[in-house]
């Protein structure tokens, strides 16, 4: 017995000269399928002159040497490798290569980066229909040879095949394929039952009746004079048919006709063996749409949302045209789906979709292409940058207004608003697709920087500083265990000036480039979905700095910075546990700062988690309150200990009324609610004398003290020196 009888998975070979392309292909295939690699065109071909013939062949068209259109033609030449299914795997996205390709004789095309639900439905497809010809060629054999045996027992005089007795063979019978036996002139001598299930002809509507009479009477495809011209001429015909059942209905069918012949008698009778293939085709339909079309909303995916921007581009550099493409999304459309649930996002999605389309209706092309984020394309025209610069900024405008009317979500009113960036084409001569689409994507992470809902250009500025972003994130992400990073502690007091504790902050220091501010890597952590491993390792560093100190810290509490997407996190208050345990703590040292952006989560699990902090003697404020998402009837519900007031609002305390009514009313907000009240920013001797009139109140800021290393702040405060950093 051959491997092949031996493998239970089909057999799949990969060819490709990129390593990481064999391994994405491989790590996504190999649950289902057995895998063999080449990794060039030449080695493909060794492969199939020594090794098992493959099942399908996923080939890359861009290889050095021989191609894969190269290699495509030789199989496609080669009498036993040319019924072998072939789909070109291709960064490209013109309808020129695809083209070319298919005439080729290769049956899809799969697009990188690869989707890996696609590629499986498209490999799964293109198998399916592979082997449903070859076990229609497998019937057809069959019964090739049940009518030649039968015809061996036919006495001379007649020459006829008794369909009674094809009847009773087992294949004809049983088959799941539809079978018509003909006589050697065309005339119908037997149909099984398949016939009449996937046709609705009764034998009685077909049989003893010739191919002209059937051809007028019931217009199928199989009667055709092209296709039994083939048949007499060949002696054999398979392919794919559009047919018509009894009822009118039409259907897509696999079909293949065999000549049955003797060397005495030559042709006596014609076997033809078919398939209906409908649901397969409806699949193929809709692996297709999934291809180049999100499944949510409808719209034109990534993908082609770059193949028209590709052409978008080469209309704008060879004939003078200008074009605009623009990247947007929904302000805070996490909140949406944190607070409403996944439901009511997808809703909010398609909703948004709509309205944008309804809006789109000169050409444009909108395309869904991450999650929230949407482009739009500009058609090219006969204008100037600054013409369409001014034109998409109108664009950008309308969006923006028509987005703001609010949309109505199970009952809720939702209004959203949009933030917008925007690239102008053409760029330089060198710029691809991708590129052009990147730019637009850094102009609205600018904006998004900026301020929700601006509009922002793109720049070579601004690519320059996408790069610097980039290498930063990569360096960020060394920084832990390189070492580089440093905790750095600034006093708190009270308003008799006794120092009560500190605020944990984080430096990075590069080797290179020296201290990096917080400003920069910070907002960058949070985009780039750092910011967990930072914030847990602040948390781990404080634990074993209080487990050192434990003795000397008296009633100090640190206070410690928490993303809000660290904070959504199912295991975060399992991790503060584990912490607190190795280190046999309790949290009474530590005071966990919460930016109001926490609160858009649901309420229930909210109040669970500060509760559970509560019960580690654990307190959290609430950090730049008045800034965000501030919610009054939230405040009545958190078990919350402190409020942070923005150094926004302590600036303005120096001689500005309305900076001192906004801390008063925060202060006293905050004592009928029993909550204690940090001052940060505290820089003077104006605004020390202010805050000391308001009891249970924390200050913090340079005029006490500037931000430490750890060590040296460690050992100017604790071992007995003196904590009193001004008297009262």
């Amino acid at each position: 017995m051959d491997r092949k009888t031996l493998l239970q998975k089909p057999l799949l070979l990969l060819v490709d000269d990129e390593p990481n392309n064999l391994r994405v292909l491989a790590e996504a295939l190999r649950f289902d399928y057995e895998i063999a690699i080449a990794t060039s065109g030449a080695g493909a071909l060794q492969f199939l002159e020594n090794d098992t013939l493959p099942d399908l062949i996923l080939l890359d068209v861009m290889m050095p040497g021989m191609d894969g259109y190269e290699v495509c033609q030789t199989l496609k030449q080669h009498q036993e490798w040319n019924r072998i299914p072939i789909i070109f795997v291709t960064a490209a996205t013109d309808s020129a290569s695809e083209q070319r390709g298919f005439e080729m004789g290769a049956v899809d095309y799969i697009h990188k980066p690869f989707d890996r639900a696609v590629v499986l439905a498209r490999i799964r497809s293109h198998l399916s229909v592979h082997g449903m010809m070859d076990r229609l060629s497998y019937t057809a054999s069959r019964l090739d040879a049940s009518i030649a045996q039968e015809m061996e027992h036919v006495s001379t005089a007649s020459k006829t095949l008794n369909p009674q007795m094809l009847l009773m063979d087992a294949v004809f019978d049983q088959a799941m394929e539809g079978i018509t036996v003909t006589d050697g002139e065309g005339c119908i001598r037997a149909v099984n039952p398949a016939f009449t299930r996937i046709t609705g002809y009764a034998p009685e509507d077909v049989v003893d009746k010739d191919q002209d009479t059937l051809r007028q009477s019931l217009k199928r495809s199989e009667f055709s004079a092209e296709v039994w011209e083939r048949v007499r001429k060949t002696g054999h015909w398979q392919g794919e048919l559009i047919n018509r059942r009894h009822n009118g209905e039409t259907y897509p069918e696999l079909r293949t006709i065999h000549a049955v012949s003797n060397p005495a008698e030559g042709v006596t009778h014609y076997v033809s063996v078919f398939s209906d293939i409908s649901a397969t085709k409806q699949k193929q339909s809709t692996i297709d749409f999934l291809t180049w079309y999100d499944a949510l909303t409808a719209l034109p995916n990534r993908l082609l949302m770059l193949e028209r921007l590709e052409t978008a581009m080469q209309m704008c550099q060879t004939s003078q045209l200008t074009s605009a493409v623009m990247i947007l999304d929904i302000d805070r459309f996490k909140a949406i789906n944190e607070s409403m649930g996944l439901e009511v996002g997808d809703r909010v999605l398609r909703a948004f979709a709509d309205r944008l389309s309804q809006l789109m209706c000169n050409g444009e092309t909108i395309a869904r292409i991450d999650g929230d984020k949407f482009a739009v394309l500009l058609p090219p025209s006969h204008a100037s940058k600054t013409q369409k610069a001014n034109r998409a900024l109108e664009v950008a405008t309308e969006l923006q207004e028509a987005m703001a009317r609010s949309l109505t979500i199970e009952n809720q009113d939702i209004s959203l608003s949009v933030t917008v960036g925007i690239t102008l084409l053409p760029g330089t001569t060198s710029e691809l697709a991708a590129d052009a689409l990147r730019n637009a994507e850094t102009a609205h992470h600018k904006a998004k920087l900026e301020q929700a809902g601006s509009i922002v250009f793109f720049s070579e500025r601004m690519g320059l500083d996408a790069m610097e972003r980039f290498y930063t994130a990569q360096a960020l992400r060394h920084a832990v265990g390189n070492g580089e990073l440093r905790i750095y502690l600034q006093s708190q007091c009270d308003t008799d000036g006794k120092l009560v504790g500190a605020e944990t902050l984080l430096r990075w220091e590069h080797p290179d480039r020296g201290l990096v501010s917080p400003t920069t890597f910070i907002p960058l952590a949070e985009s780039t979905g750092f910011i967990t491993t930072l914030d847990r390792w602040v948390i781990d560093q404080m634990l074993e700095m209080i487990h050192q100190h434990q003795g000397e810290l008296g009633d100090l509490r640190f206070a410690i910075n928490i993303s809000a997407d660290h904070f959504a996190r199912e295991d975060f208050v399992s991790h503060l546990i584990t912490g607190l345990h190795h280190h046999r703590l309790s949290g009474h040292h530590l005071t966990l700062e919460l930016t109001e952006s926490v609160m858009v989560q649901e309420l229930r699990l909210l109040v669970s988690k500060l509760r559970a902090l509560a019960g580690l003697g654990i307190e959290v404020s609430i950090d730049d309150f008045g800034t965000g998402y501030s919610s009054l009837s939230y405040l009545q519900h958190l078990p919350i200990q402190e409020l942070k007031i923005d150094r926004s609002f302590t600036q303005d305390i120096g001689g500005n009324q309305s900076g001192r009514a906004i801390v008063s009313m925060i202060h006293n907000m905050a004592a009928e609610l029993n909550l204690r009240t940090v001052v940060e920013g505290v820089e003077t001797e104006e605004q020390w004398q202010y805050l000391k009139h308001y009891p249970n109140t924390v200050v913090q800021g340079y005029y006490f003290s500037k931000p430490q290393p750890m060590d040296v702040w460690l050992a100017t405060n604790l071992n007995g020196k003196s904590r009193a950093r001004h008297s009262a």
